[in-house]
């Protein structure tokens, strides 16, 4: 049931110093993927490293000495794991790069990275790291063009982006003090403040506070009744008890009506659905089912509109390079 497992500790100081790094690369391995490790010391690498397990996300803790990162595409393919890294420091500064983005992340910066494609950190003196790794497949449905905030940070000492470091600050202290069943809407609102503090500047200047907490809830709302296949802008507001002129409106300032945004969501749930190997056993009908399409045809053309090919295509290749057939 919906628990912290039991979690994991480890210190370099147990190993004999010429195996202090090798044995940070190994426990790295584990809770933040392969990453080839480089540092200018071979003779003694002082690091410690906590992780805990809530529900499908994991919170790890790290402190370590200076040390140079590099994550290839072979890196990536040695783990079937896709995460997006939430991180802040509290201690040192890390240059972080991914595809054509890049930041310094010091003290009071927040900053994401893929775990499914290439990247690169390099930190110059001891750090002090927290993170939260959330599952790819949830980030994305709810923070639609997440992959290209991907190296980039935000000030966690103003606007909304203060909001997420405060909230962060509390997960990694708190966790355990929440009830279990109130535990996954906790790491909804994570994931629903992420998506508002990483948005365009432009974008938070235009709207305010209030909205957007009122729009974060309305998404949320909508994510959670996916599978209703009455669900529409119309429905969505008078849940809410406003018109449906308003909920157009909260929706004005991100460039796509409501309707858009729920038939998005459903097509990406959808296809997430249609990629995951425990879900093999469900035809395409079945799945579009599942996420509120109530006429088959109608889904598969929506899907090859939204992705370039058809839902059977698309499950089709997954299949073929699933490392486990």
């Amino acid at each position: 049931m919906m628990k912290i497992i039991e979690e994991e500790s480890w210190q370099s100081t147990s190993l004999p110093p010429t195996r202090q790094l090798p044995g940070f690369q190994e426990v790295l391995d584990r809770t933040h993927f392969h990453w080839d490790l480089k540092s200018a010391r071979d003779d003694q690498y002082i690091a410690e490293v906590r992780r805990r397990a809530v529900n499908d996300y994991m919170l790890t803790h790290i402190v370590a000495d200076p040390v140079t990162g590099f994550r290839s595409m072979d890196d990536v393919k040695k783990s079937n794991d896709a995460y997006f890294c939430l991180l802040f420091f509290t201690q040192g500064e890390c240059l972080l790069e991914q595809g054509a983005n890049e930041t310094v992340v010091s003290n009071g910066k927040i900053a994401i990275w893929d775990s499914t494609r290439p990247a690169k950190f390099q930190n110059t003196s001891r750090l002090t790291q927290y993170s939260i790794l959330i599952p790819r497949d949830n980030a994305k449905i709810m923070i639609p063009g997440i992959e290209d905030m991907c190296g980039l940070s935000v000030d966690g000492n103003k606007g909304l982006g203060s909001i997420l470091h405060s909230h962060l600050v509390q997960i990694h202290q708190a966790i355990e003090l929440v009830e279990p069943e109130d535990r996954p809407a906790v790491l909804r609102a994570t994931v629903e403040l992420v998506a508002a503090a990483f948005k365009p500047e432009s974008t938070n200047r235009s709207s305010t506070v209030f909205r957007q907490a009122v729009l974060n809830r309305v998404q949320e709302y909508i994510i959670a009744n996916l599978g209703e296949p009455d669900l529409s802008p119309a429905t969505v507001a008078a849940a809410f008890k406003f018109s449906p002129r308003y909920l157009h409106r909260l929706f004005e300032e991100s460039d796509e009506s409501a309707g858009s945004w729920i038939r998005k969501r459903r097509l990406h749930a959808a296809k997430a659905d249609l990629a995951d190997p425990a879900k093999n056993r469900l035809s395409v009908t079945q799945i579009a089912m599942r996420r509120g399409f109530a006429d088959a045809s109608h889904f598969s053309h929506a899907f090859k509109k939204e992705f370039g090919q058809s839902p059977r295509q698309f499950k089709q290749s997954c299949k073929s390079i699933d490392p486990h057939d």
